[in-house]
């Protein structure tokens, strides 16, 4: 058997018993310590009381082993004030007064400085118990001590804890959700992170125009027009459109500026190895009219993209068209107008015709006519009438009375959608 053990008492084994039966706890708050009469003593379960207790004073510290949960560690800490006398007995009173539990350890003095030697010393008793939950700390904070230990690590807990929610505080984007800036600087033009911005940036992000600026003469395009609405205030003056790259523009970051005619015509030309998309494909200039407005948009590197506009609306596919002798206008509701002529028409007076373009659902109807010499004569028709006629084309009849005609080359203007 071992030299040094703890044990419970009798008393110590019943309390315990009892608090695990009622699902109460033993509430455990004094050590006592004695020097066994100048004898190591040996812990005896019947025993009441330390053979020769020397003092008796609040424990310190109760807590569960972190190497054996079925095991308690019970502490106390002997301050330099106490002392001249040596350890051997140790005994755990409960709040009643009773001896709980008793052990022994190798004989220690303990000193006081009247004999020119002190130190602080902790007394700590190992129980092996049937429930460690069964068994409180009963303590009274104000005047027991705690080891340096003890203040080292719950130091290092409440620092690391404190380290934890800096580290959540700094990582939040809104840690203060209760204070709002006063004021914060306009970002520049084109900036994309995502700092805190002013009421101007955002009305600038938003589209709203920076500001209204006139074109005195014929100049570049600027960063500083970025964002404006430029308009001629008189005729002959051109923009040249630059790379967005050389103006700092991000690419794909849809930064625009607008045109527009007030009293006089502007002219927009692309820098060389410009490109300005308009519609279905690209051009080397734009003129906007009194009444209309152009807005650009940087799309890339050496890319514009005329985003809206009521200027040179033939460019746009509603209007597509072919003018020429035998061309057509496309209309924005769907309507197409064609216009030609046919062949001269043989001895068997008519002669079939193919319309410029088909037409995508029906043609509606035809007007035949003749364009020839003025007044009468062989040559000039009496009448021309339309038939088989198709989404691609029709027959051009040629009359001369009621007979029909050749030598004679008609014209038609036909429409349908």
């Amino acid at each position: 058997m071992s030299t040094y053990f703890a044990i419970l008492t009798q008393v110590g084994e019943a309390k315990l018993a009892n608090a695990i039966a009622l699902g109460q706890t033993l509430k455990l708050k004094k050590m006592g310590v004695g020097d066994g009469n100048g004898a190591l003593p040996t812990p005896d379960r019947t025993q009441k009381a330390l053979v020769r207790e020397t003092r008796r004073a609040d424990l310190n510290q109760l807590a569960i082993d972190p190497a054996n949960a079925s095991q308690i560690i019970v502490e106390q800490v002997l301050p330099e004030n106490v002392g001249g006398w040596w350890i051997r007995e140790i005994g755990i009173y409960d709040e009643a007064g009773d001896l709980c539990a008793v052990a022994n350890c190798p004989p220690s003095y303990k000193p006081v400085m009247a004999e020119g030697s002190a130190r602080t010393q902790v007394v700590r008793v190992v129980l092996i118990v049937a429930s460690t939950a069964a068994i409180e700390l009963k303590i009274d904070p104000a005047i027991i001590l705690a080891t340096r230990k003890y203040v080292d690590d719950q130091d290092i807990v409440v620092r690391a804890y404190s380290d934890t929610l800096m580290a959540q505080h700094l990582a939040d984007l809104d840690p203060h959700p209760q204070y709002s800036l006063k004021e914060v600087k306009t970002l520049a033009k084109f900036d994309a992170s995502k700092k805190l911005v002013n009421a101007d940036f955002v009305q600038q992000a938003q589209g709203n125009m920076v500001r209204y600026t006139e074109v005195t003469e014929s100049r570049t395009l600027t960063a500083e027009d970025i964002g404006c609405a430029l308009y001629f205030p008189s005729a002959g003056k051109a923009i040249t459109i630059p790379d967005p790259v050389l103006l700092g523009i991000p690419n794909n970051s849809g930064k625009c500026v607008k045109f527009l005619g007030l009293l006089h015509n502007g002219t927009i030309l692309a820098a060389p190895g410009v490109n300005i998309g308009f519609d279905v494909g690209s051009v080397p200039s734009i003129t906007i009219k009194p009444g209309q407005f152009l807005t650009l948009m940087a799309t890339g590197p050496k890319a514009w993209q005329v985003i809206e506009s009521t200027a040179e609306l033939g460019r746009n596919a509603d209007f597509a068209a072919m003018l020429s002798s035998s061309g057509y206008q496309q209309l924005p509701g769907g309507m197409i107008l064609q216009l030609g002529g046919g062949a001269q028409t043989p001895a068997s007076g008519y002669v079939d015709v193919i319309f410029p373009i088909p037409f995508p659902t029906m043609c509606f109807h035809v007007y035949p006519a003749y364009e020839g010499q003025d007044g009468s004569g062989s040559g000039a028709p009496i009448n021309i009438n339309v038939g088989m006629k198709t989404r691609t084309g029709c027959r051009l009849y040629t009359y001369s009375g009621n007979a029909l005609s050749g030598a004679i080359t008609p014209s038609y203007f036909a429409i349908g959608n």
